[in-house]
C-alpha cells in the first residue's frame, strides 16, 4: 500500500471542520454528568482528561485525512460526511438532556453510517478506509455509553426495591 495523494487545500478544509467538531464535543462534554454516573467523569485537572481530549482531536484528524486522501470522499459521500459530523454532537445533546434511550439508537445509526462510509472509502483508497477505524471505535464506545446511561437508572431502581 502506498501513500495516497492528498490535496493540501482539501485536507485543511476537512481538518478545520473535523477539529471544530472535536472541540465542540469536548466543550459540550466538559459539564456532562448524567444522573447516577458521576464516576464516568474525570476531573479536568487530571492527566486522563487531557489525554482523552488530545486523543479525540487525533481521531477527528484521522477522519479528516480519510476524507481527503486521494479520491476518497466524493460528492456521493457528502450526505454521510455531514451525518457523521452532526450525529456525535446530537449524542452529546441527548446525553445532556438525559434522553438516553434515543441516544442509544442515534449511536447505533452513527456506527452504521461510519461503517458504510469506511467500506466505500476503502474500496477507492485502502488507507482512507483504514483511517476510519479510530472514529468507528469511538462510535462503538458511544453505543456502550448510551446503553449504560439508559440502563443505569433502571438498575438503580431495581436494586433499591
Amino acid at each position: 500500500m502506498t501513500e495516497p495523494e492528498v490535496q493540501r487545500g482539501t485536507l485543511w478544509f476537512w481538518l478545520l471542520i473535523s477539529l471544530g467538531v472535536a472541540a465542540a464535543i469536548i466543550g459540550l462534554g466538559v459539564q456532562l454528568e448524567p444522573a447516577g454516573a458521576a464516576i464516568l467523569r474525570a476531573p479536568l485537572q487530571s492527566p486522563a482528561a487531557g489525554a482523552l481530549g488530545f486523543g479525540l482531536m487525533m481521531i477527528w484528524a484521522a477522519y479528516a485525512y480519510a476524507l481527503s486522501a486521494g479520491k476518497a470522499a466524493g460528492s456521493q459521500e457528502m450526505g454521510l460526511v455531514v451525518l457523521n459530523l452532526g450525529l456525535p454532537l446530537g449524542l452529546i445533546a441527548l446525553w445532556t438532556w438525559e434522553i438516553n434511550a434515543l441516544s442509544f439508537f442515534v449511536a447505533v445509526g452513527w456506527a452504521i453510517s461510519l461503517g458504510g462510509m469506511g467500506i466505500r472509502l476503502f474500496r477507492r483508497e485502502p488507507l482512507a478506509g483504514v483511517m476510519m477505524l479510530p472514529i468507528f471505535g469511538v462510535s462503538l464506545t458511544a453505543i456502550l455509553l448510551s446503553l449504560t446511561l439508559w440502563m443505569l437508572p433502571v438498575a438503580q431502581q431495581g436494586g433499591a426495591a
